[in-house]
């Protein structure tokens, strides 16, 4: 039976490596299969009494808490509260899936891990700049070839989502991981061939900037020097500043660049407004908040009945703390505060990882990328894989 849980937890990497950035829908089955394995092994691990996960794990839990907390208090004013609830399957599931990942490691050798592992990269790679591709043809043709049908957006790429911001967020972690990997090719050139991740580098840094997302710039762009904080105090500070003058310099030289920051005045507006629409929502609920997911539906009641401007457009709060705030109140955003610091301190000895992470805390103050769907599998899947090799480190020393 553990052999074929095993097969199971594979083919979940498998289906996540192939759609990610290709179908949501398509993401979903991983979650299917990646929940029947983890609780094999979830109960297999209380057999066993090894339940020593890292803190992470434990702020993750007290997170899904949280969610279901702020339902419970809240079912006079949400309509499907079971709805609401079963939205925390995206985190309830990678929790599961530690023990699969863990179990899987574990039950393993390491040439034979090492075959997935180059499968894997490979796939994800190559589905990636594929979806980056066509959505750069798209842009510029207004007919996206592998999804056949019209681009989503007239000036903005999309990759094969429908949504730009999205593809746009989603595109930035995976750079980070790429560039990862190619500072640190030594590590990985026995899984991936230094030249794919080049490439790779290229398309999906066009895809980036295609995006004209400027949040998932500053996640990309801020989250550089965070490979270097452990190894190299000073290189990790004068990557800022040479971030710093180079951000000055492209402002001041490329029109577009500028464009892009000073003509969004009313786009800055509006993002302002949902702040504080989030933080009169949290005001109004301070222990619980208004619901998880409950936020976007009363956005705009909450705008008209305290004169904030827009009241006419609805959303998200445009920030994963903000919106946690109103949605799950002090004990859901103190728990979400806790995961991030509990992930970065078990990140300490993965720099590809503490990167990763510094790029989803900066581009998430202008984004609620910790509710979208398609971002939540690649950010969930990176937590799910470091708290299972922190807990095998762990078990080494």
């Amino acid at each position: 039976m553990t052999t074929k849980m095993h097969k199971v937890t594979i083919a979940a990497l498998f289906v996540l490596s192939l759609g990610i950035f290709s179908s949501v829908s398509f993401s979903a089955v991983s979650h299917v299969l990646m929940f029947i394995s983890g609780l094999y092994f979830t109960i297999l691990a209380v057999k066993e009494n090894n339940l020593k996960f890292g803190p992470s794990f434990y702020a993750l839990v007290m997170v899904v808490i949280s969610i279901v907390l702020s339902v419970v208090f809240n079912l006079d004013i949400i309509d499907k509260p079971l709805k609401n609830i079963f939205k925390s399957k995206y985190f309830i599931i990678p929790l599961l899936g530690v023990s699969s990942f863990y179990y899987l490691v574990k039950g393993h050798s390491s040439e034979k891990l090492n075959k997935y592992y180059k499968n894997l990269i490979l796939l994800f790679i190559s589905i990636t700049s594929l979806a980056t591709i066509s959505g750069l043809i798209a842009l510029y043709t207004g007919f996206n070839p592998v999804k056949l049908k019209g681009a989503c957006h007239e000036s903005r790429a999309c990759g094969l989502y429908g949504m730009y911001m999205t593809y746009g967020y989603g595109i930035s972690f995976f750079m980070t991981l790429n560039l990862g990997a190619i500072l640190f090719k030594d590590k990985f050139k026995h899984l991936v061939n230094p030249n794919i991740l080049y490439l790779s580098f290229l398309i999906n840094f066009l895809g980036l900037y295609f995006s004209f997302a400027r949040g998932a710039w500053l996640g990309f762009f801020g989250s550089i020097p965070f490979f270097f904080f452990f190894k190299s105090k000073k290189t990790f500070l004068l990557l800022i500043l040479a971030g710093l003058i180079g951000s000055a310099a492209t402002f001041t030289l490329s029109e577009k660049v500028r464009s892009i920051f000073t003509n969004r005045s009313e786009s800055n507006d509006q993002r302002i407004a949902f702040y504080q629409t989030a933080i009169v929502a949290f005001k109004e609920s301070p222990f619980f908040g208004i619901g998880y997911r409950n936020f976007e539906p009363n956005v705009k009641k909450i705008k008209q009945e305290n004169n904030i401007k827009y009241p006419e457009f609805g959303g998200h709060a445009h920030n994963n703390f903000l919106e946690h705030l109103a949605s799950t109140g002090s004990f859901g955003v103190i728990a979400l505060i806790l995961f991030c610091l509990l992930w970065l301190y078990e990140a300490k000895s993965f720099p590809i990882v503490f990167a990763f992470i510094f790029n989803f805390l900066l581009s998430g103050q202008v984004q609620y990328t910790f509710g979208d769907g398609e971002n939540l599998f690649l950010i969930m899947t990176v937590w799910l894989i470091t708290s299972s090799f922190y807990k095998l480190h762990q078990e080494e020393k």
